[in-house]
């Protein structure tokens, strides 16, 4: 057994260097190092790099080339390999092709990739302006990662909690705003995370809690514009809540100077409306469904008046025929199942009345303008851009 070195061409150019070992068998070539372009049948010369032997016996490819299909193998007929020449000149360059690769600078083969940190910014936004939240804050967190120096981080902080608001993942935002808190506490951007603070909770209808963080941002800033979006929210907290008096009296304390300032003083006005909504006292109704069925019309629910009705009736006549017909037993029966009904009856009344007066107020409120505009927490401000290069 002898090991030599090949050149591989095929198609007229040379492909690939590798060693075989000669030794009986089928000889094995791998496909992909024919050649791109094979030349007719497949058909390879190999030429020796050592002695003037005649020829080689099929060889066994010992490389390091490989292929997704494996091995070709031609099984049928035996290719020629002629031996001849001796090591081609070009062999003789590669040490010196070495020496030259360490010698050059590093540089000359690297990649470089320049983040800039204004592209960033920019690149979060446009996933935020696309909807696209959960991008957004993945590419806002990696320009904090990237920038945590930069002049926008505050504003970059703000808005992966907007984003989460805008996800309706209200316990992401009030995290991210607690961070924000700790490290801006007294400054304005510490005063608009509270603010946002505020409004994840009003959101999603919890407005005692809300109204806490908003009194917090009066409390402790004074930032004109800050405290004017404050006052206003408060104003809808007490809209919501049905305190309408309260509710003008807020609105009319919104500066001239705001941007809020006419809608604000345009709710002052509407916001009296809502005393003037026909509302269903409860407990009129429950009074009133002491007569089964008559609650639910004096709240508009006359279909339900009715089978309220006609059930109770029905349910009380039985009671009495089986006490007149001596059976006391299922009279007995009866009249409790009609108590239940009964109390049903009234308990119904006094919800329907809630759900009534809920349905007027919130069809009221939904044709008021709502002014907040929390791009006011983003508002975008001259800065120097940074960058970052990596070389690989």
């Amino acid at each position: 057994m002898s090991r030599l070195w090949f050149t591989l061409t095929g198609g007229g150019k040379s492909l690939i260097l590798f060693r075989t070992t000669t030794s009986g068998g089928i000889a094995r070539v791998p496909q992909k190092a024919i050649s791109m372009n094979p030349c007719p049948n497949n058909s390879v010369t190999l030429k020796s790099l050592s002695s003037n032997e005649p020829s080689l016996p099929p060889s066994i490819f010992l490389g390091t080339v490989s292929t997704s299909n494996g091995w070709w193998e031609r099984t049928k007929g035996r290719a020629t390999v002629k031996v001849s020449g001796h090591p081609p000149r070009s062999l003789f360059l590669i040490p010196v092709v070495l020496l030259l690769l360490l010698w050059l600078p590093g540089t000359l083969f690297s990649a470089q990739i320049t983040l800039q940190s204004d592209e960033q910014f920019r690149f979060a936004e446009q996933a935020m302006e696309k909807g696209d939240y959960l991008r957004a804050v993945f590419e806002f967190e990696r320009f904090l990662r990237f920038f945590p120096e930069d002049k926008n981080v505050p504003r970059a902080r703000l808005l992966i909690a907007r984003c989460y608001l805008k996800a309706k993942d209200y316990e992401s935002a009030r995290k991210t705003l607690h961070e924000t808190l700790g490290v801006y506490q007294g400054t304005l951007p510490g005063g608009k995370a509270l603010f946002l603070m505020g409004e994840s909770y009003y959101e999603q209808g919890l407005y005692e809690e809300a109204a806490r963080y908003f009194k917090g941002v009066l409390g402790a800033y004074d930032d004109p514009e800050l405290r004017n979006r404050a006052t206003y929210r408060l104003g809808w907290i007490q809209m919501q809540t049905g305190q309408w008096q309260e509710a003008s009296e807020s609105f009319k304390t919104i500066g001239a100077g705001s941007p809020l300032f006419l809608n604000a003083q345009d709710l002052s006005f509407k916001s009296l409306g809502g005393e003037q909504l026909p509302y269903k006292d409860p407990t009129t109704a429950g009074i009133l469904s002491v007569v089964p069925g008559l609650g639910h019309v004096y709240c508009e629910r006359y279909k339900d008046g009715l089978v309220a009705f006609l059930l109770n009736g029905l349910f009380i006549w039985a009671a009495i025929e089986s006490i007149q017909q001596d059976q006391e037993v299922l009279g007995a029966i009866l009249g409790f199942i009609e108590l239940g009904f009964y109390s049903g009856t009234i308990y119904s009344a006094v919800n329907v009345a809630h759900k009534h007066n809920r349905k007027l107020k919130d069809d009221f409120l939904q044709g008021l303008p709502d002014a907040v505009d929390l791009n006011f927490f983003a508002t975008k401000e001259g800065h120097l851009g940074l960058a970052l290069k990596f070389t690989f």
